[in-house]
Order: C-alpha cells, then sequence, then structure tokens
C-alpha cells in the first residue's frame, strides 16, 4: 500500500484540531474515515503519531517529526498544483505525472514551476506509486509521463534521459562524521543504514552494497516498508544513517544534517529519465515534452 496524500491531510488535520470529531468536521468528512485513514498510516510507517485520551489526542515524539515532513509534502504538492490561471483550467486537457521522489527543491519541482508559468491553463496532478506500477499505468494510459530513476530499468517505449543527481548521507548532526564536509564511502562501513523497499530504496540499496560489501560481510541494511522520506525523521532518533539523493535535503528536519558520499573524487549519482507512451495523443504531454528537453537536451 502507498501513502497518499489523503492520508497526510488526515493526520495534519488531526493535529491541528486535536480531536478527531473536530478535524473531521472540518475536512468535511466523518470522524470513522478520518481514524481510518490514521491507523492506515501508522501501519504503512511502523509508528504511532498519535496519543488517544479521552481528553483528545497528541502527537506522540515520532509523530511531531513525522508530521513536520508531512506538512511540507503537502505544502508542496498544493503549491504545484495551484496556478494563476484556475478560471480557464478546465478547457485544456490535463496532464498527469507519475513520481516517488522529494519536490521539496531540485530539478522536477524547478521544471514544473517552469510549466506553470509557460502553461497556466493546463490543469495537472501528481500520482505516486513505485516504479513498476506507475510505468503499468503510463501503459495503460492513466499516467502520461512517469519521472522514476533509471537504474536497472526496463522501459521499451518512448523515454528522455533528464537529470542527475549526487548520493548524499543523511546523519545525525552530533554524528561524528558530520564534521567532515565530504565523505568517503569507507567512511561508512561501519555504519546501520535505514532503506525503503519502496522506490528509489532498492536501487539505493544496491549502492551501498556496491560500494560497501567486503570479502562476505555485506553492509547493516535495515529495510522498512515506507516511503523514503518517512524515515528520515528515525536518523535522529536512533542514530543510524541514510543515504539519499541531494533533492530530498530540503526537508527542514533539524538534528539531521547532509553530506555528499564520494568514490575517490567522483560523486555517485542517480540517474532519472522521463518515460511515455509514443503513441498518447495528449496535447499537454506534448507541451510537457517539450520542455523537458529544451532543459535537458538528450545528446547520447
Amino acid at each position: 500500500m502507498t501513502i497518499e496524500i489523503r492520508h497526510l491531510r488526515s493526520a495534519l488535520a488531526a493535529a491541528e484540531h486535536r480531536s478527531l470529531r473536530k478535524a473531521a468536521t472540518a475536512s468535511g468528512t466523518r470522524a470513522a474515515l478520518l481514524s481510518k485513514d490514521i491507523r492506515l498510516l501508522e501501519d504503512m510507517i511502523g509508528c504511532t503519531l498519535f496519543i488517544r485520551t479521552p481528553a483528545g489526542i497528541r502527537p506522540t515524539s515520532h509523530g511531531v517529526d513525522f508530521l513536520h515532513v508531512a506538512r511540507q509534502i503537502v505544502h508542496d504538492v498544493d503549491m504545484l498544483a495551484n496556478s494563476p490561471g484556475s478560471g480557464a483550467r478546465q478547457t485544456a486537457r490535463r496532464l498527469t505525472i507519475g513520481y516517488y521522489t522529494s519536490v521539496s527543491t531540485g530539478n522536477l519541482r524547478a521544471t514544473l514551476g517552469e510549466f506553470q508559468r509557460r502553461h497556466p491553463t493546463i490543469p495537472w496532478k501528481f500520482v505516486g506509486g513505485n516504479r513498476a506500477s506507475l510505468l503499468q499505468k503510463v501503459e495503460t494510459g492513466q499516467v502520461d509521463i512517469a519521472i522514476v530513476t533509471a537504474g536497472g530499468l526496463e522501459w521499451q517505449d518512448a523515454l528522455l534521459r533528464l537529470w542527475s543527481e549526487r548520493c548524499v548521507v543523511a546523519l545525525r548532526s552530533d554524528h561524528k562524521l558530520a564534521a567532515l564536509p565530504v565523505l568517503e564511502w569507507s567512511l561508512l562501513r561501519h555504519e546501520r543504514f535505514l532503506i525503503s523497499t519502496q522506490d528509489p530504496g532498492p536501487e539505493i540499496a544496491d549502492i551501498i552494497r556496491h560500494y560497501l560489501s567486503v570479502d562476505v560481510r555485506a553492509p547493516n541494511l535495515v529495510t522498512h516498508d515506507t516511503e523514503t522520506q518517512f524515515l528520515k525523521p528515525f536518523v535522529a532518533e536512533n542514530g543510524s544513517v541514510m543515504i539519499d539523493y541531494e533533492s530530498a535535503t530540503g526537508d527542514g528536519l533539524t538534528n539531521i544534517v547532509y553530506r555528499q558520499v564520494l568514490n575517490g573524487r567522483q560523486p555517485v549519482e542517480l540517474r532519472f529519465v522521463a518515460c511515455w507512451r509514443a503513441d498518447n495523443p495528449n496535447p499537454s504531454l506534448v507541451r510537457f515534452l517539450h520542455l523537458l528537453r529544451e532543459r535537458y537536451p538528450d545528446i547520447s
């Protein structure tokens, strides 16, 4: 199961009103449905977000950190999904974009911002999910274009190489390695890594194994069946570290710092690509592809 924006909105409403009943009333739903959303969310991340009492609810310490990330994600999605030309939005065909990476900062956010400026009347929406499910939705026409990482990708239709992002390590600010401006992979050999089973987690796990497997000893990977950004608050909680990509560093979490990881003097990077069906007739997709090719010309 994938975390959806509605799950995050339910948790944020509950945190704001400190009452499931009041949050449900403000959200225009039933308390039982809002409570179900929150419990599904807690099951997916493996963490209790709220303490329930007869007087109401309040976030746990883990919940405070999680809600900080959730609030930023909802804010970013809302900001990107709204444009000045709302009165004319229904005249253009909607563009559906599949993704599973951060929109806090970086190339994806900048590209979408530019697309809005050029085409304010084109409505669009995000669809989340893992790479396999997104590509299947592209094939069936549910998603117009998917922005995914390229490692081990099998896609036989239209594809455009986009940007690369450097790998970084997320550390507690008081971690012994945090004092260094950049890190060699060898310095991370004895660390415990938090890894998501959801994309791009498996690709990140392969990168860690590639650089840190020594003889028969494998790196210490602790996997969780939740999205990468929702694991980040636990780095500061239990001293583990995470490998992430640079656009994910705009989350604003306290007590966490980011350091670039090098192989010798070379950065290790994740490559991103756009995948779509060449026979997709959506004119909004044509305009989006024109912008992508302009910003990221494929010279291969």
